[in-house]
């Protein structure tokens, strides 16, 4: 008989006193991550002498030059493309895109673009608030080849870039 109060107590004892117990919330899943387009790639105007080279603009937005380039100050603003991630704070993101892209010239001819400049690395971790943006910048290098392959006139085109949630 006396086991059974026992019992009865306990029992009693934690109705009244329960524990609280804490835990990290799980993650929403799917992670969302959401990715837009905040300004585009732009390398300015330049020229080039019979010979051949590159123009580059980092992530940073520093526009450089190798070989018969001569950069001008003139026409469009140079930039590094900008995209704007939002995903909760530390969602590890990895940035995946194809070698090389190919930008059309109005006179038929073409450029092939690399991309390879990133302001948060090719993987990074985002650190803002899920409504915040997360700013990665991109920059890349354009190989020009000589007068007869790369006419004078605007080229044009686009990249594809896939950002991936780990």
């Amino acid at each position: 008989m006396q086991y059974r109060y026992f019992i009865i107590m306990i029992v009693f004892m934690i109705a009244l006193f329960p524990k609280q117990l804490k835990a990290q919330e799980n993650p929403p899943i799917p992670i969302n991550v959401e990715v837009n387009t905040a300004q585009f790639l732009n390398f300015g105007s330049f020229a080039v002498d019979n010979g051949v080279g590159t123009v580059t603009v980092d992530s940073d937005g520093t526009r450089t030059w190798t070989g018969d380039v001569k950069l001008l100050n003139t026409g469009t603003t140079v930039s590094p493309a900008l995209f704007d991630v939002y995903a909760n704070p530390g969602t590890l993101v990895n940035i995946m895109h194809d070698s090389q892209f190919t930008l059309n010239g109005t006179s038929g001819q073409t450029l092939t673009l690399e991309i390879n400049s990133y302001s948060t690395g090719k993987t990074f971790i985002t650190t803002a608030a899920s409504e915040i943006p997360n700013p990665v910048y991109v920059g890349g290098t354009l190989n020009i080849g000589p007068l007869s392959a790369n006419g004078a006139g605007n080229y044009s085109g686009f990249f594809t870039l896939t950002f991936i949630q780990e």
